[in-house]
């Protein structure tokens, strides 16, 4: 269940930051460094000492950005609490972020990932927002200096998926999964900074987009690669994620927010296409949910269906909405919020149930931590599309 009515956005807002963002700080703060990762099936805090910076990361852009929201000083402190102990437990001596520690800071996963490297700048971006402490974004420097000296790839573009100090080979298959979120950090550090360098390196991973993750027959978003971009062999390099597609329209029209780059369009347009006519159940038990998996022909691979692809819809929708007037974006948020409401929430109102069957019965006991970043961010985004509605759209949504 959602404890906001989605045929009344206007309970949107208090939902989030007044139920669902205190009722995951109270359950996964720990006073010994950072947050717990993830819910039991009761909803309470699994107190496992592990820690990694992925989710971490996650955690940190998400009470900075409730404090943005809010003003409330827990999500600040809380944001602080994170950042402090990513810091203490996590910066290697070279500057990059180790991938997993355990809370008392020894090293259980020294790698240096490049998708934990994009949260980590996300993360960066929206404390420095929301605290306007300079020394995030001297951190996102020294991060962003790090990544180009060991993972970014000088001959074919883009970032190597991770380094270590005795790794030697490059770990296969390459994924677009981690640009997209680097091109996510980039966007937000331009916002929140202004400077246009971190603009015109968002640019060449929009570029890198065009030229290789997008399958030129379908418009549809490639998942997996070789070493040199072209798709990775066999059932790898067919695969597609319709929660990937949607992902990747709103992130191409926060783009063309920064940038007025009109390009960007037809690409997010043929994504949305693609995702829309393969990626959706259309009868059973949870018709409007976003399947897991396709193939490049838009065959049904796994009819399992996580939540976060559908967090990931409503932005779409918003984006669509926003830029394009799509009159069918805001009932699809809507209908969106409720299919979430009736087969993802728990009644709690707060946590879910993060992976359901064929059947829409639930896969899995546990609520990773590390989705309340989508959850949050697809409700912050339709509560933004909502502050600037017209009288006449807020009706047509609600």
């Amino acid at each position: 269940m959602l404890l906001f009515d989605p045929d009344e956005p206007s309970t949107l807002r208090p939902w989030l930051l007044g139920h669902v963002c205190p009722f995951w700080l109270a359950r996964i703060h720990d006073p010994a460094g950072g947050f717990f990762e993830q819910l039991d099936a009761a909803g309470e805090g699994v107190r496992e000492a592990r820690r990694t910076s992925l989710v971490q990361a996650r955690l940190i852009y998400v009470f900075s950005h409730a404090y943005v929201l809010s003003g409330d000083d827990a999500f600040r402190r809380a944001a602080e609490h994170g950042l402090a102990f990513l810091l203490r437990a996590f910066r290697a001596a070279d500057g990059g972020w180790m991938r997993m520690v355990a809370v008392d800071g020894t090293v259980i996963d020294e790698t240096r990932d490049a998708y934990d490297h994009a949260f980590v700048l996300f993360a960066l971006a929206w404390f420095y927002n929301a605290t306007g402490d300079a020394s995030a974004i001297q951190l996102a420097d020294a991060t962003w200096n790090v990544m180009q000296r060991h993972l970014a790839d000088r001959r074919y573009g883009g970032f190597q998926e991770q380094y270590a100090p005795d790794q030697m080979d490059l770990k296969l298959p390459r994924r677009q999964n981690p640009h997209m979120h680097l091109l996510e950090a980039l966007l937000a550090l331009h916002t929140v900074t202004g400077e246009k360098s971190w603009l015109r390196r968002a640019a060449g991973l929009v570029d890198l987009f065009k030229a290789r993750f997008v399958d030129s027959e379908t418009g549809a978003l490639i998942e997996f690669f070789g070493p040199d971009w072209t798709p990775a062999p066999g059932v790898e390099g067919r695969l597609r994620e319709p929660g990937h597609q949607f992902e990747w329209v709103w992130l191409l029209f926060e783009f063309h927010r920064a940038t007025d780059d009109d390009s960007v369009i037809p690409y997010a347009e043929r994504l949305f296409a693609f995702g829309s006519r393969y990626g959706v159940e259309r009868s059973g038990t949870t018709p409007g949910a976003l399947y897991d998996m396709v193939d490049a022909s838009g065959a049904l691979i796994a009819g399992t269906k996580l939540l976060w692809p559908q967090t990931e819809f409503i932005k779409a929708c918003v984006a669509r909405a926003e830029w394009l007037d799509d009159a069918a974006a805001r009932p699809a948020i809507r209908s969106k919020l409720a299919l979430i409401g009736t087969h993802f929430m728990r009644p709690d109102g707060a946590s879910w149930h993060n992976h359901l069957d064929g059947e829409g019965r639930p896969l899995v006991n546990v609520t990773p931590a590390r989705v309340l970043y989508h959850l949050f961010l697809a409700a912050a985004e339709v509560d933004r599309l909502l502050a600037k509605t017209t009288d006449a759209a807020r009706a047509a949504l609600s």
